[in-house]
């Protein structure tokens, strides 16, 4: 314990040292000028405070933009001015932006919308469409002095949710793979996918004639630009990049240059530079060497985006006088109306789409904030008169606020879906009564949760014995396709599993044996654990990790075997390893390659659709 404690204080000690040489050394170097001395002393203390704030399991967006409101607070209100409306600075700020969403762009995976195609579509549409008219109705009520057009894209700033801050909630409880996680990925791709097209109409509105006229023909040049870009990387891109793979410098220019130079050419044709530089990564993140790419670019892109938050930070000192103190306590309140509505709305419309009340919830709590798209649309509403000095200030100041309470919601997430079970059994009384159908005894009957590609094994071991598995599963694409498949042994059951009533319905107690197949999260496996303890010590319990301390971790809570992934994988290969290396070259792994790829035709032959969730 004392060594712990003396090599974390050792590291702490070591990244205050080298965060205070950074911060010392444009001072040192001063010939550099004001400038670099800003840049660095901004850059430093936002170091610092992220430091703080990842502490406290904060996104580090807000370290910079707290950073630059501190630098414009003592720099004062016209240093901050020259400094944020500097060419330099703006200009890299820009540049952040378009390079944001290039990269945003890339990494768009329309794998995850047809994962789960009717839920994203019904649940991100559903949910995205009441929260906007509530916040609609809201902004109107609340919002002096502001027209039609300024009130839409208030209650779009406030309806779309941060990717950033939804991929860190369901990277630190691991549940990425579950079904709320994909849930959430797909749906954030669809509310980025709208940010990046309201903000083509926003500037279509600003360049052309105004209103519906400019935004219809901004929607008429985004329809041209995606023909030509996908025509271009079809037939061109593939095959530059595949040339120059070879060259990770080339490769980094050229996409540098593909994507500032679709977005100069958009800005040079009255297009939005930013949705240019959006399609652009689309229609580029289709070709292999995407990965390559993305490596290559996303530092730069880092450092962009890192200054545009700063220059935020210094652009709320430079607003009217006491346009950030009269926003503040509404903004809090509005911040709160954020957290809470979002997952209401989720809850209606997982009732509404049969969801269960556990992914509703946990869906809704993911996304219960706004997003970084919000700020770039409030800036630019803010630049062509849209939003007041006020407005802005409001929006902005809700959307951190929605960031910082949401990211410690999401710590407590799982306890507050505990406490408020009891009120979403309306949700699960209309998605699922939990009633098998045919007729499957419930005693000394094999139970297997979550179904993957070790469930179907363990269901084609009792298929050759004749007997049959009840496989619990909370996607209802899977449990529909086994519920429609002739000649299978297994009976689906689209149920909570994580529910303790569920373990009683269902009788784990009277098993003969328990197999968890879920990889992320111990929550479920601890809790039936302690229930087959209390209930059943005899029954055999198996639960699935691919970690050494979730491993020691549910052998210590009563799970009697744990199927540690990597650990058995490791164990298969070396014996296959020790096979093939004594074959000759040309004949070592082939065949075992071979009969690898047969074996996972046949299984894409067998599960059709639902071989993508395997």
């Amino acid at each position: 314990m004392t060594m712990n404690l003396w090599q974390k204080l050792r590291t702490s000690l070591g990244v205050l040292f080298i965060t205070l040489f950074v911060m010392a050394t444009p001072v040192y170097a001063a010939g550099g000028g004001a400038l670099i001395m800003s840049l660095g002393l901004l850059l430093g203390s936002a170091m610092l405070i992220s430091m703080v704030l990842t502490r406290f399991n904060q996104p580090i967006l807000l370290a910079f933009v707290v950073a630059g409101a501190v630098g414009g607070l003592v720099a004062g209100n016209e240093a901050a001015m020259a400094i944020a409306n500097g060419p330099l600075i703006a200009g890299f700020a820009e540049i952040g932006i378009v390079l944001l969403l290039f990269m945003a762009g890339m990494s768009v995976n329309l794998r995850e919308i047809t994962n789960r195609s009717k839920l994203v579509l019904y649940n991100g549409i559903g949910q995205l469409v009441v929260v906007m008219v509530v916040m609609l109705l809201l902004a109107g009520g609340i919002i002096d002095g502001i027209g039609t057009e300024g009130l839409f894209f208030v209650a779009i700033c406030l309806s779309l949710s941060s990717t950033l801050v939804a991929q860190s909630a369901l990277s630190y409880s691991g549940s990425e793979g579950s079904l709320h996680g994909q849930l959430a990925g797909g749906i954030m791709l669809l509310q980025d996918l709208v940010a990046v097209v309201a903000i083509v109409l926003l500037e279509g509105q600003m360049r052309d004639a105004g209103g519906i006229t400019g935004m219809g023909m901004a929607f008429i040049k985004m329809l041209v630009l995606m023909a030509v870009l996908s025509s271009l990387s079809r037939y061109v891109l593939e095959k530059v990049f595949k040339f120059l793979s070879e060259s990770p410098e080339l490769m980094f220019v050229t996409a540098l240059g593909y994507c500032m130079g679709v977005a100069a050419v958009c800005d040079t044709m009255g297009f939005s530079q930013e949705g240019g530089a959006f399609f652009a990564g689309v229609f580029l993140g289709i070709i292999p060497q995407k990965l390559e790419i993305e490596d290559k670019v996303n530092p730069l892109k880092t450092f962009g985006v890192i200054l545009f938050f700063l220059t935020l930070g210094f652009r709320m000192v430079t607003l009217e006088p006491g346009a950030m103190g009269s926003a503040f306590g509404l903004a809090v309140v509005l911040a709160v109306i954020v957290l809470v509505i979002k997952p209401v709305a989720m809850l209606i419309t997982g009732w509404a789409t049969r969801l269960k009340g556990r992914p509703a919830f946990l869906l809704g709590g993911t996304i219960n904030h706004c997003s970084e798209f919000s700020l770039i649309i409030a800036l630019i509403c803010r630049e062509t008169g849209l939003f007041s000095d006020y407005v802005f200030a409001l929006v902005t100041l809700t959307v951190l606020f929605s960031m910082f309470f949401a990211a410690i919601s999401h710590l407590y997430l799982g306890t507050l879906y505990n406490m408020l079970r009891g009120s979403l059994r309306f949700i699960d009384k209309r998605s699922s009564n939990y009633e098998l159908e045919g007729d499957f005894a419930l005693e000394n009957h094999v139970v297997v949760l979550s179904y993957n590609e070790l469930a179907a094994e363990i269901a084609g071991h009792y298929a050759e014995k004749g007997e049959k598995v009840l496989m619990m599963d909370l996607d209802p694409e899977i449990t529909e396709f086994f519920r429609k498949k002739e000649g299978s042994n297994i009976v689906p059951l689209y149920a909570d599993m994580e529910d303790p009533d569920v373990w009683k319905q269902f009788a784990f107690e009277k098993a003969k044996v328990v197999v968890s197949c879920l990889v992320e999260g111990q929550e479920m496996e601890l809790g039936i654990a302690a229930y087959l303890a209390e209930h059943a010590p005899d029954t055999p319990f198996i639960a699935t990790t691919s970690s050494h301390d979730e491993a020691l971790e549910l052998y210590e809570a009563g799970v009697r075997y744990v199927i540690q992934t990597d650990f058995l994988a490791s164990k298969s290969f070396r014996k296959v390893f020790e096979e093939e290396m004594g074959k000759s070259t040309k004949e070592a792994f082939l065949q075992k390659g071979k009969d690898h790829w047969d074996a996972t035709r046949q299984i894409q032959e067998e599960l059709g659709a639902i071989f993508k969730f395997v």
